[in-house]
């Protein structure tokens, strides 16, 4: 990795660390809804990375998997996230090396705001062709902003994920250049959606594309 791509990988993820506790979780889980459909899997993996867990509707076991669910119940059991609190969050975070924050959170930022990228000219996140750099400048001022504004009174977050449940079934998703992607799963939405207590999310809908796939 360059000396720059470090440089600015440090300064994006000093810039999301100085997020309030509320903010950075509110951040975290909607650019995490902004990619799950199209690239749910790989999205799975963001979550892992994350700290986030899986629950058994079944049993209520925990399990750091998916792969790790479905080797114990092999029945194919419904499954709901299980978010982090703020402080595991924030310290999984800061415990990512510049190497594993690059490749999961600057990924994961450049798919769920390429709109806003493009339309505020923040330049090609890093890919084959791009390094990037243009574009997590702009990142960072993007969440120094995001780090000067306070919560509204009385306001409650509630990710799009909350509204549907996840069960295995056999890969059928193709692999993307430079990510390895684990088996793909469908998702049950019950109507009306169910809530399970707090802290735990299961996932939902928007389609992103364009995934970068290596460091300059």
């Amino acid at each position: 990795m360059k000396g720059q791509t470090k440089n600015l990988t440090g300064q994006v993820r000093d810039a999301l660390l100085a997020l309030s506790d509320t903010v950075l979780m509110e951040t975290l889980a909607r650019w995490l809804d902004g990619i799950d459909e199209q690239l749910l899997d790989w999205s799975d993996e963001c979550r892992y990375a994350l700290g986030y867990r899986i629950q058994s509707d079944e049993t209520g076991e925990i399990y750091a998997s998916f792969e790790e669910l479905e080797r114990a119940e092999p029945d194919g059991a419904c499954a709901c996230w299980v978010v982090p609190d703020a402080q595991t969050l924030r310290t999984t975070v800061g415990n990512l090396t510049i190497e594993q924050f690059y490749h999961s959170v600057i990924a994961l930022a450049s798919e769920a705001l390429t709109e806003q990228a493009s339309e505020e000219a923040w330049g090609s996140p890093p890919s084959l062709v791009s390094d990037g750099y243009d574009f997590m400048r702009s990142l960072a001022v993007h969440l120094r902003s995001q780090a000067l504004r306070s919560p509204e009174p009385g306001r409650i977050f509630i990710p799009h994920s909350a509204r549907g449940r996840r069960k295995p079934m056999e890969l059928k998703s193709p692999g993307l250049p430079g990510w390895r992607l684990p088996p793909a799963r469908h998702r049950e939405s019950p109507s009306p959606p169910e809530r399970r207590t707090a802290g735990e999310m299961t996932k939902g809908v928007q389609p992103r594309t364009g995934q970068p796939t290596k460091e300059p």
